[in-house]
């Protein structure tokens, strides 16, 4: 099936008499009569749920759903997109190595590395993955690399297919964090990668309702990956991954509407008063123009960023007059919403990092809703009119 029939289907095959909509399984625990069936099931030789913390129907069917999607063999649903980045880290590089990551990470991200693995033994080397002769000299020693997919909040898209290829020569492990574009436009392990992370708390998900995360792989990436996360309690919730589940069945759909109007607010914000630069990947003149259109050429999400004279005041006289478009510190609902980066997703870094990655106190990232595009656009203008 193509990708838009399979986001409808993945995940479960129906029988006579099976519900339409998948059931809801809150249980905690399953009962058995039989020491060597419950063994069995312990042991993964058969199918089965024993305990929630190891496994449940409705996670189960989220994890498929995804490994589907992105072309995995397994995939592991977590209690947040933190938590499925964790697990994939430690299950592909168990032992302290150097990390070689973008330079442009999610705040939270780096927090991860620097207050929980560094301490650990880890070391971090940060590069600037657009560079390509950086990422060559970075694998060198490299014990795992990370990678975003369209990095937050300035949307650059390194070549993952290039820095996939790298790390295959060198033996380095790359995990990829495909959030902000989703499997629908782009996915990773078709280009090499070893294993791909999702918050599925935004775009699988869809509608601001849920906290998960999901990480797809090889079979043995996952079972360690699925190991540390049922050690760790990090494993997600029934009813999240219902829920989750069931915006993945929209994806597909969703996405070319993120990414029509995403690209169609960035052109109109060019020509807005105030606006000193527009980031968005398939913008002409933008640093990843080439690579963006040959990577993703369906689209790029609901992602985009710009910088506007004035400042945090500036920022803030735009947020009071939005009269649809709201200020929330999340991404990939329906809805468009703004952010802002020095307070939220990069309040971590000092003021001096952010400058260095080129994010100033004029810097708003936007996730553009599913809305008419004129209505957005129409928002926007009217909020930074003079």
């Amino acid at each position: 099936m193509k990708q838009a029939s399979r986001t409808v289907h993945a995940g479960r095959e129906l029988v006579a008499r099976s519900p339409l909509a998948p059931d809801l399984s809150p249980a905690a625990v399953h009962v058995y009569t039989d020491l060597e069936d419950y063994d069995a099931v312990a042991r993964g030789e058969r199918p089965g749920h024993y305990y929630g913390r190891n496994s449940n129907s409705n996670r189960a069917m989220l994890e498929r759903a995804v490994a589907d999607l992105e072309g995995g063999e397994e995939g592991v649903a977590t209690a947040s997109g933190m938590a499925a980045l964790y697990v994939a880290m430690l299950a592909l590089a168990p032992k302290p190595v150097t990390i070689v990551a973008t330079r442009e990470l999610y705040g939270g991200t780096l927090a991860l590395i620097r207050q929980d693995l560094e301490p650990a033994g880890y070391e971090a080397n940060f590069i600037d993955m657009t560079d390509l002769d950086a990422v060559r000299r970075g694998m060198d020693g490299a014990g795992l690399a990370l990678v975003e997919t369209i990095t937050n909040p300035l949307c650059r898209v390194p070549d993952v297919e290039v820095i996939a290829a790298v790390a295959r020569d060198r033996g380095v492990p790359l995990l990829v964090d495909n959030t902000f574009a989703s499997p629908i436009l782009f996915r990773p392990l078709e280009v090499g990668a070893t294993a791909v992370m999702h918050s599925a708390t935004k775009y699988i998900g869809g509608h601001s309702d849920l906290i998960a995360g999901v990480v797809v792989g090889t079979a043995e990436a996952m079972s360690a990956a699925r190991a540390r996360s049922v050690r760790t309690g990090s494993t997600l919730g029934p009813f999240e991954a219902w829920l989750a589940l069931r915006g993945l069945r929209t994806l597909e759909v969703r996405m070319r509407r993120h990414s029509d109007n995403a690209i169609a607010v960035a052109r109109a914000l060019q020509g807005m008063p105030g606006v000193a630069r527009v980031h968005h990947p398939w913008l002409p003149g933008s640093v990843s123009h080439d690579v963006a259109h040959r990577l993703m050429p369906e689209g790029t999400g609901g992602m985009l960023a710009f910088d506007l004279n004035g400042g945090r005041e500036a920022v803030q006289r735009m947020l009071s007059r939005f009269q649809m478009v709201r200020f929330a510190a999340s991404l990939g609902g329906i809805e468009t919403t703004v952010s802002y980066p020095e307070i939220t997703s990069h309040r971590a870094l000092s003021p001096q990092e952010r400058a260095e990655l080129g994010v100033g106190s004029g810097t708003v990232r936007v996730s553009v809703g599913i809305e008419a595009a004129e209505d957005i656009v129409a928002d926007f203008a009217h909020a930074l009119s003079e």
